[in-house]
């Protein structure tokens, strides 16, 4: 009898495997490297090869009705959340302006919003906007610092790490009425060891990246 219900129970595995595969979403977007996100009720996870939910329901994953017809590698181009190299991108709100970061597949943050546009991971490393700070005074009639912000195009690995400067800076006015989207990020091969970078003003700058 015991050998009996022993067998019963191995029969039944697949079935009890089937079951915990994860039902009812409002969208699946396409297996890539090992991951597809799920959309339920408007928050987003992601799924492994075997269909179970391995990161929970969130809101800061990228997602965009509709992507921009331009040439951007940042966060306008990205229909649904993906996860390439083991990092997915999120965004979080500072005063109404939105910064970028990563999590890995746990959904640990690894890479901290900081940025104000980053493109996916490609072979260990990333594009991103980097802010910067300049004071330039203050006003002691009000009690505050006058300042003025800019971002530079930049490289950075898995980490976070600003590993090269690649162009900039620009001014930005981190305003939520004036900065309602994020700079874009637009930028194209040249050979093996250059690029070209689209400055704010429609001009190309030329970056060695070795």
């Amino acid at each position: 009898m015991k050998l009996f219900i022993r067998l019963f129970m191995l029969l039944l595995l697949p079935f009890i495997a089937t079951s915990q595969m994860f039902k009812n979403a409002d969208f699946i977007a396409p297996l890539d490297e090992g991951y597809a996100a799920v959309k339920s009720n408007n928050q987003w996870g992601f799924i492994d090869e075997s269909g179970k939910l391995i990161m929970d329901f969130r809101t800061d994953l990228i997602s965009n009705d509709q992507v921009t017809t331009e040439v951007d590698l940042g966060v306008a181009s990205q229909l649904y959340p993906v996860m390439v190299e083991e990092r997915a991108i999120i965004k979080k709100q500072v005063n109404g302006i939105d910064y970028y970061g990563f999590i890995n597949p746990t959904g640990k943050i690894v890479i901290e919003p900081r940025f104000l546009n980053v493109s996916n991971f490609k072979e260990g490393f990333a594009l991103a906007l980097a802010v910067s700070e300049d004071v330039l005074g203050e006003n002691k009639a009000l009690g505050k610092r006058v300042v003025s912000y800019s971002y530079d195009v930049v490289l950075i690995d898995s980490e976070g790490t600003i590993v090269k400067y690649l162009c900039g800076p620009f001014k930005v006015s981190l305003s939520k009425d004036k900065l309602k989207k994020a700079p874009p990020i637009v930028v194209k091969d040249i050979s093996e060891n250059l690029i070209a970078v689209k400055t704010p003003k429609g001009k190309w700058e030329v970056v060695g990246i070795d």
